[in-house]
């Protein structure tokens, strides 16, 4: 499994905003604080405003914060976001029509491990990462 520079900065962007409480976090602020460009952070932001995990407040003075607690946000939720928890195997996918599932000898392992890295990641929150928690 490999989490793209997406996910990456997508995490590093929530906890950013959760560092920052309420208050209201610029485009250019989160850029230089985590050294992304200001056009592929605006990319990844506009994906977690669409998925209702980040507010956007526009005009002067505006920017981003969190809709939630940071305790209320899982590492999985937010890289399901950018696509990042993808299936270890493709015959793990939903959609998956593989005619040897039946007699895999390998596809409990996988099926097993997809899950631990499931549960874990759904079970680390945003506030874990702020308090180096984890």
């Amino acid at each position: 499994m490999k989490i793209s520079s997406k996910g990456r900065y997508a995490v590093e962007i929530m906890v950013e905003l959760a560092k920052s409480g309420q208050e209201l976090v610029s485009v250019a602020s989160l850029s230089a604080r985590q050294n992304i460009p200001p056009k592929y952070l605006e990319q990844i932001i506009n994906k977690l405003v669409k998925a209702n995990k980040v507010a956007s407040v526009r005009g002067a003075g505006g920017g981003y914060r969190l809709t939630k607690k940071p305790k209320d946000y899982s590492i999985a939720e937010i890289l399901l976001v950018t696509g990042d928890m993808p299936d270890l195997a493709p015959c793990l996918s939903s959609d998956a029509t593989c005619p040897k599932k039946a007699e895999c000898n390998s596809i409990g392992c996988w099926e097993t491990l997809n899950a631990l890295i499931y549960n874990y990641l759904s079970k680390l929150t945003l506030q874990n990462l702020v308090d180096k928690s984890y």
